[in-house]
């Protein structure tokens, strides 16, 4: 009853005013279906699009990640690996000075005895030299002072007397 003073006080007939409840729903069916619709749609499917691009940045933000910490393990790894080579060279380095140094140690010695042993050579083919010389002229001093010729095992008993005397000062 409300309704129906309320619409005689407002002057809308009955009909025009179902006419426009009607055709404000038969309006709202159809932009429902042709506007509405696919506007939830366009929108549901912007909305899925964003999400499945959010799902793809984080998942590519992890990726990268897991790639920033396999470089970093890398470039450890790689760091440690040249620390090593690095200490091979030096330690190859060292040992082979050291092989250097002992050949030419070893050399040095070598060089050394041969020289000792050739100034002994020398010193006794001096020594010797001194003494076959020393003999001759003691058998020519002798010779001279005697007035004649010394026998052989003569000679050779008066130059060991000879060296034994200048040995022995």
């Amino acid at each position: 009853m409300f309704g129906l003073t309320t619409l005689a006080a407002n002057k809308l007939p009955l009909g025009n005013m179902l006419f426009i409840i009607i055709s404000f729903l038969l309006l709202m069916l159809i932009l429902k279906k042709v506007a509405y619709g696919p506007l939830t749609k366009v929108l549901d499917e912007r909305a899925d699009k964003i999400s499945a691009d959010i799902d793809g940045a984080e998942i590519a933000r992890q990726d990268a990640e897991k790639l920033a910490v396999q470089r970093q393990s890398e470039l450890a790894d790689t760091r440690q690996q040249a620390t090593k080579v690095v200490a091979d060279a030096k330690a190859s380095a060292q040992k082979q000075s050291d092989s250097l140094i002992s050949t030419a140690s070893d050399r040095a010695t070598l060089i050394n005895k041969q020289a000792q042993t050739d100034a002994e050579k020398l010193k006794e083919d001096a020594i010797s030299n001194a003494k076959n010389d020393v003999a001759a002229l003691s058998v020519a001093i002798a010779s001279k002072l005697m007035q004649k010729e010394l026998s052989l095992n003569d000679q050779q008993a008066l130059i060991d007397a000879y060296i034994s005397d200048l040995e022995t000062k």
